[in-house]
């Protein structure tokens, strides 16, 4: 019996330090490594990755070809779009096609006229859906709140988490000693970094703060005065993007991971960090409580003082319970990447009959 042609979009691969970049990779190496009787997966890749995940499956490079003229590209039985704001369709309007939708916090983060017209793109993406996935219970609640979904079925299935893991990894050259704080994600206003400025203030001065990620926007130049104008430069520092090492051995060797973060889709560096066994300090926002759940510590305020005094407090009461890390790495294993592929799959199986 010939099996069944399915595209997987993976052209975020073209973005690794990204969430979505990260999400690309992680599915693209478990889908490479089905061996499934009805289905052929090929992947569609920027052209540096095409061959990457070995010879199981197919590539296809993106191209202004497939992005403009889809009708004179090859067709495929099944699409599955890993992010909604993909520019890639299938040839054929009859293909079915399955869209992921991770969050839609442009709502909050755009202009009304600007998140008007990246609702209206969204639509016609969902008007085309077969069927549409989401990352979290929040998304879905948002989805339906903002989208007009009709008959097409939401099927909610959370991202995998997965961190790289080394042998014997070096002290990065940005890491200070002390008692070091993590925090890691895209530096934009989103992620409320600000708010831990006044609250690394209140700390003893041991505690030192790791801020990585893309330090280039005008956000993060904004962040490294008030930094510098808080006398903070020794212990708070923003070292840019960080390699996989780099955050393997944070994770390791951090006392707490923080997210402030207002808009989330899911949320990956709190299951991150307690795959480490390690503390989150995180906010009541978006889906952070339904991702972490029991097991995270939230600011129900944030303001500096207080926020210190509960940070202080907890992260007494975590050193002295010897069972916490255990805890929190059996919990961050809900959220695996083979749970991910094998929801996946069925939906792939529903969806062609």
């Amino acid at each position: 019996m010939k099996k069944l042609s399915v595209l997987i979009d993976l052209d975020r691969l073209k973005d690794l330090n990204t969430g979505l970049g990260q999400v690309a990779l992680f599915f693209g190496e478990g889908i490479s490594r089905v061996k499934d009787k009805r289905f052929k997966f090929t992947l569609l890749v920027p052209r540096k990755f095409e061959g990457y995940f070995g010879d199981l499956v197919d590539y296809e490079v993106v191209s202004l070809k497939r992005r403009y003229f889809p009708s004179l590209c090859r067709k495929y039985d099944l699409w599955y779009a890993l992010h909604q704001d993909s520019a890639y369709f299938p040839s054929d309007s009859k293909t079915p096609y399955i869209l992921t939708i991770h969050d839609l916090n442009f709502l909050g983060e755009k202009s009304p006229a600007k998140a008007k017209s990246r609702l209206k793109i969204l639509q016609k993406k969902v008007d085309r859906a077969t069927a549409i996935t989401v990352i979290s219970k929040f998304t879905e609640g948002v989805v339906r709140e903002n989208l007009q979904v009709g008959e097409t079925p939401i099927h909610m299935i959370y991202n995998g988490v997965k961190v790289k893991t080394f042998g014997q990894v070096s002290r990065p050259a940005f890491a200070p000693e002390g008692d070091l704080l993590f925090s890691i994600g895209v530096i934009q206003m989103k992620k409320n970094l600000g708010v831990l400025l006044e609250f690394m203030q209140q700390l003893p001065e041991n505690y030192k703060l790791i801020m990585a990620g893309n330090n280039s926007s005008a956000h993060a130049e904004e962040l490294q005065q008030r930094i510098n104008a808080l006398g903070l430069s020794e212990r708070i520092i923003l070292p840019g993007t960080i390699s996989e090492e780099d955050k393997f051995w944070m994770y390791n060797h951090c006392k707490a991971v923080l997210f402030p973060s207002r808009f989330e889709g899911m949320g990956l560096p709190p299951i991150e960090a307690m795959r480490f066994g390690k503390p989150v300090f995180a906010s009541t926002f978006s889906s952070i409580p339904e991702v972490c759940d029991k097991y995270a510590y939230y600011w129900k305020t944030l303001e500096p003082e207080q926020m210190a005094h509960f940070f202080l407090e907890n992260m007494e009461a975590f050193d002295q319970d010897k069972s916490l890390p255990k805890v929190l790495k059996q919990y961050s294993l809900k959220f695996s990447w083979e749970t991910n592929l094998n929801e996946y799959l069925e939906l792939f199986r529903t969806i062609t009959g």
